[in-house]
């Protein structure tokens, strides 16, 4: 991320990280443990994209809006009285509406709000607020958090900006083999600027489960079997939060570690894009453990015995060409040690096995063991890796 952008607190580059700042922002200014981001793009989503509480009042609807800085771009009263009648579709009804855009505050528009509010009070409907990107920012600022993760050094925390956020739905993660590729370029310069920088990876079907939580909570009756739906949604949750944290982890490692980024910008630029996806992918899965009709390869981490082994699972096809790759090595390069990770074919290499690597990495970091430990016994060289079909 370019430092520079942030000397007047510039809106983010992408309508998903200005989304992120306003549930982030809304977030703390009204203590809201359960607002969340409401769809995705394609869905219905009644001119709302967040969903929170103010005390009691629930639901308070949020609408983003992203404009142009140059030229500049103004939220008009006719675009507001578009997004207030979709809104007037949410379900349930919402008691308040909020529309936050990156343009300026605009007296004209926020008088607007103020009369749609006063007609909507006699109909028995939602208020209505308008913010600019300067009230916006102001209420931002206000909490160092949120301050340090979306403008980094020019706030009063420590430098740890929100660098990207990637959406997953059914996991499959959301971008294309282009998108994806220029994002992972982007996020290997944005690291060496700031290290401490934040990746997020969040699912559909996480965001699913904070609003059905938030309804059932909003819900005017609390019997136990309630209190248990809502446990119930609850543990579901924490399994997917699990799983994104392993995915940023690793992105982390993959992207930021001054080693492992060299070879995902020099040496793997061409398979990177498949290497990321796989990864992410991969951990997502909840079917992940369904091995049936799959062969098995075994990996083997540097300094450790036979019984400490990986095993990594793909079809069979694969399995056949890594003997045929390997037969074609040892003929044209006697010497060779053909029976390593970095000697695989590129599809069992990138696909299969460096993500089963970075699922051991990861899990290890979790359970305590230092990366500086693995570093030492050489676990991020693919080539220090054995491979046994």
């Amino acid at each position: 991320m370019n430092g520079y952008v942030h000397f007047d607190l510039a809106p983010p580059r992408s309508w998903d990280h200005f989304e992120e700042l306003c549930a982030d922002t809304f977030q703390e200014e009204w203590q809201d443990a359960t607002l969340v981001r409401h769809g995705r793009a394609g869905q219905a989503q009644h001119g709302v994209d967040i969903v929170g509480r103010i005390g009691a009042v629930w639901p308070v609807g949020l609408q983003c809006k992203k404009k142009t800085r140059w030229p500049v771009k103004e939220v008009t009263t006719s675009e507001l009285d578009e997004e207030v009648e979709k809104a007037k579709n949410f379900n349930p009804p919402l008691q308040a509406f909020y529309l936050i855009s990156t343009a300026p505050d605009d007296q004209p528009l926020q008088e607007h709000a103020r009369i749609i509010t006063d007609r909507h009070k006699q109909q028995g409907l939602f208020s209505v607020s308008v913010l600019g990107w300067g009230e916006l920012v102001r209420r931002a600022t206000r909490h160092n958090n949120v301050a340090a993760k979306h403008f980094g050094p020019f706030s009063t925390g420590p430098a740890t900006p929100l660098l990207a956020t990637w959406r997953a739905a059914n996991a499959k993660l959301l971008m294309n083999d282009d998108e994806l590729a220029i994002s992972i370029k982007e996020l290997i310069h944005d690291l060496i600027d700031y290290p401490a920088g934040r990746i997020i990876l969040r699912q559909q079907e996480t965001e699913d489960l904070l609003f059905q939580i938030t309804n059932r909570q909003a819900a005017e009756t609390d019997t136990l079997a309630d209190r248990i739906a809502v446990v119930e949604l609850r543990d579901k949750l924490k399994i997917l939060r699990d799983r994104e944290r392993a995915v940023a982890a690793g992105l982390q490692l993959l992207l930021g570690h001054k080693d492992m980024r060299d070879y995902v910008r020099i040496v793997w630029e061409k398979d990177a894009p498949l290497l990321i996806r796989s990864f992410v992918e991969q951990e997502l899965d909840p079917d992940g453990s369904n091995v049936t009709g799959l062969e098995k390869i075994r990996i083997h981490p540097p300094g450790t015995q036979p019984e400490d082994s990986i095993a990594v699972f793909m079809p069979g096809s694969e399995i056949a060409a890594i003997f045929q790759h390997q037969t074609d090595l040892k003929k044209r390069y006697p010497t060779i040690n053909a029976d390593i990770i970095s000697e695989l074919p590129s599809n069992a290499q990138f696909a299969y096995a460096i993500p089963r690597v970075l699922h051991r990495v990861i899990w290890n970091l979790s359970e305590g063991i230092s990366l500086k430990s693995m570093e030492e016994k050489e676990w991020l060289d693919m080539s220090s890796w054995k491979v046994t079909t």
